[in-house]
């Protein structure tokens, strides 16, 4: 009941701020059509309807609203699985990762209509939090990628695109339910005029924590339908809008507030590894977007941006799993704010040339406290959360046995320049030149990246396109300077791309596209045996990324994909030369059917092969790091939604795991079991 009064009064906020704006209302098919290059939203350069050069030229992938509908699809996590070359992975800190060829989270660009999003303490995000409901669309790119995202991105780029008030319902909400207490619900509300658009939307998530799969057998550390400590509470306010001062002239702001709680879910005591008691039981992100774009005259444009990220989280980690006696606390805040400046200058016919000036100004503050003698938490009463938040609360015998604070920050400054130019649809071509430098207060670093790319239509149903790039990601505020894992003598990673790709229409409405890519890094940080952050030398990525679409049946829409990876670590020791958690193969078949009576049927089937990892195991009397294998697995996921009163309402059955599969995507962490949810969608 606490969690439908609560979604009942985030829903009440929504209509009573979305009604004092509700005026003038535009429909989308009223919407009044814009000049493409001056939406700040897209990162590159975008003339009229057609695709860019740098688009052309490299893998990119879309997923558009129409899609995200049909998947089911609650949170950015659940949309970015079903991509090719990307793998997103649960581990030991309960937060959702997605990996892209081999490249791990922290590796991966994240923006956010354009605006980047990582976190400054480790680099990474959270796609759990981002609700699918506030997505209009999301632009993955990966292999050699524009010069404009700035440094890193060695994995890929993620670009989500938010709604907006002019091509959205003036009201829609959702919620759904299934067992455990899990709730998932938003509501938005949209306005738009002649000259202006803005959106609000406010959603909801809880659990009590994910049901494991029947065949999981019970021990001593893990009892029962519910995993330990899986509980996940979220709360995600965002709100935009935009207003064209002329139509030389446009201004837009984004914002959002994001607060929740969960648990991590450790080890199951089925491995070696050490069982850690952890939660998050304090989040609270705010971020905040100012953009400009104006043309001078037809050959010249200016658009820019501003923005200040901020999450403060409350990480606890406990004595035992009732969670009540404090072992370790850390209060830690990420900041990231700065500015990108572009000037682009229209070539008309003979391309464009877009000059970038991007500042960012990185900071990472914490206060630790360890406790030598643990500090007693005394329960809550029983109306109130069993968690308790912050280090506080309640007495205790515990006595402080160290505190340490942190607090450190770095600019980091990128020049750029790219060109970009397409015939008339045969060819076009992609040079980009950047240079990077980080200033820390103790050193500061330079380095360069640099792009090339091109694509060729040979044929009417044929495009080839290749593609080499330079990459330079430096090291973050947690590979530097975190407590037992930092090490300041870190160097940026540099990593060389080549891509070769073919996109063939093979009659009969289907079409292939395949990339093969070879990606060659160096000086790589991860952590080493004893778990301090190095440059680890050189790793390898070679692989191919696949997929099959076919729409031949009416209503029908078939995608069978495929991704090969392989991996080498060329200074590792003989028998660690494979990378962890790396899938070797990933097939994924999904079907979109949407049967006469308005019912739709959408189905998604993974298989997740040769994932290695490495344990110590004791071996003649010494101690030896031996590879182990995950065991492969295999998910399916289905979506019924039912139409009704004329596309203004419909209901949803949606179901994951449906297979009730036992799998690991970490060592000894047992994933979810089936789970069913139904559910609602409305809109006025």
């Amino acid at each position: 009941m606490k969690a439908q009064a609560k979604i009942i009064k985030i829903s009440a906020l929504a209509v009573a701020i979305s009604s004092c704006g509700v005026i003038n209302l535009a429909n989308a098919d009223e919407a009044i059509e814009r000049d493409p290059i001056l939406s700040i939203g897209d990162v590159i350069v975008v003339h009229g309807e057609r695709a860019t050069a740098t688009e052309l030229s490299t893998t990119h992938w879309s997923i558009d609203e129409d899609e995200i509908r049909a998947l089911g699809a609650q949170t950015l996590d659940q949309l970015l699985k079903n991509v090719p070359g990307l793998y997103v992975r649960t581990g030991g800190q309960g937060t959702p990762r997605v990996d892209i060829r081999g490249f791990k989270t922290r590796h991966v660009t994240f923006l956010i209509n354009g605006v980047p999003a990582n976190g400054a303490e480790d680099g990474q995000f959270d796609p759990s939090v981002i609700p699918s409901s506030q997505i209009a669309s999301v632009e993955v790119s990966v292999g050699p990628t524009s010069v404009l995202y700035g440094p890193g991105g060695a994995g890929g780029v993620i670009n989500v695109i938010t709604k907006q008030g002019d091509n959205s319902p003036l009201l829609s909400g959702k919620l759904e339910v299934a067992a455990d207490n899990t709730y998932n619900g938003d509501i938005s509300a949209a306005s738009s005029g002649d000259n202006w658009q803005s959106l609000i939307s406010v959603s909801h998530q809880q659990t009590d924590g994910f049901l494991l799969s029947g065949d999981y057998p019970d021990n001593e550390n893990q009892q029962g339908d519910i995993r330990n400590n899986s509980d996940k509470s979220v709360d995600n306010i965002y709100a935009q809008g935009s207003y064209w001062l002329s139509e030389e002239t446009q201004i837009t702001a984004n914002m959002s507030f994001r607060s929740g709680e969960w648990g991590k879910p450790s080890r199951d005591g089925t491995s070696s590894g050490s069982i850690k008691f952890e939660r998050v039981d304090d989040y609270q992100s705010q971020t905040f977007q100012l953009g400009m774009a104006h043309r001078f005259g037809d050959m010249f444009i200016f658009r820019g941006f501003g923005y200040h990220n901020q999450s403060d989280v409350v990480e606890n980690q406990y004595t035992n799993e009732q969670y009540n006696t404090l072992k370790q606390s850390q209060d830690g805040r990420s900041t990231v704010q700065g500015a990108n400046l572009q000037l682009i200058s229209d070539f008309s016919e003979s391309g464009s040339l877009t000059t970038a000036f991007i500042a960012e100004n990185q900071s990472w503050t914490s206060a630790s406290e360890s406790y030598s003698k643990n500090k007693s938490i005394h329960p809550a009463p029983l109306a109130a959360p069993a968690y308790v938040t912050g280090k506080g609360g309640g007495s205790g015998g515990g006595s402080g046995g160290g505190n340490e604070a942190f607090d450190d920050s770095a600019w980091l400054y990128t020049l750029a320049g790219e060109y970009q130019y397409q015939s008339d649809g045969d060819y076009g071509v992609t040079l980009g030149a950047a240079y990077h430098d980080q200033d820390r207060k103790s050193v500061a670093e330079s380095d360069y990246s640099g792009q090339v790319s091109g694509y060729w239509r040979l044929f009417e149903h044929t495009k080839l396109n290749a593609g080499i790039a330079k990459k330079v990601r430096f090291p973050s505020m947690r590979n530097l300077y975190a407590q037992s894992s930092g090490n300041a003598d870190l160097v940026a990673e540099k990593s060389q791309h080549f891509e070769l790709g073919l996109v063939q229409g093979i009659g009969g409405d289907t079409e292939l596209n395949i990339a093969g890519y070879y990606t060659d890094a160096e000086n790589y940080i991860a952590k080493d045996t004893s778990g301090v952050y190095q440059n680890m030398g050189r790793y390898q990525f070679k692989g191919v990324d696949l997929s099959l679409n076919n729409q031949s049946i009416d209503a029908l829409s078939v995608t069978l994909a495929y991704s090969f990876l392989d991996t080498e670590d060329k200074d590792a020791q003989d028998g660690m030369d494979t990378l962890e958690y790396r899938p070797r193969h990933q097939f994924r078949l999904q079907a979109d059917y949407q049967l006469p009576f308005s019912m739709r049927i959408n189905m998604n089937l993974e298989r997740i092969m040769g994932q290695v990892y490495y344990a110590q195991k004791k071996a003649n009397g010494n101690k030896l790091w031996l590879e182990q294998s995950l065991a492969d697995y295999t998910l399916l996921d289905l979506n019924l939604t039912q139409v009704v009163m004329d596309d203004k309402l419909e209901l949803y059955l949606r179901a994951t795991n449906l297979l009730d599969e036992n799998y690991y995507q970490s060592e000894a962490i047992p994933q979810a079991g089936r789970q069913l949810f139904v559910g609602i969608n409305w809109q006025i």
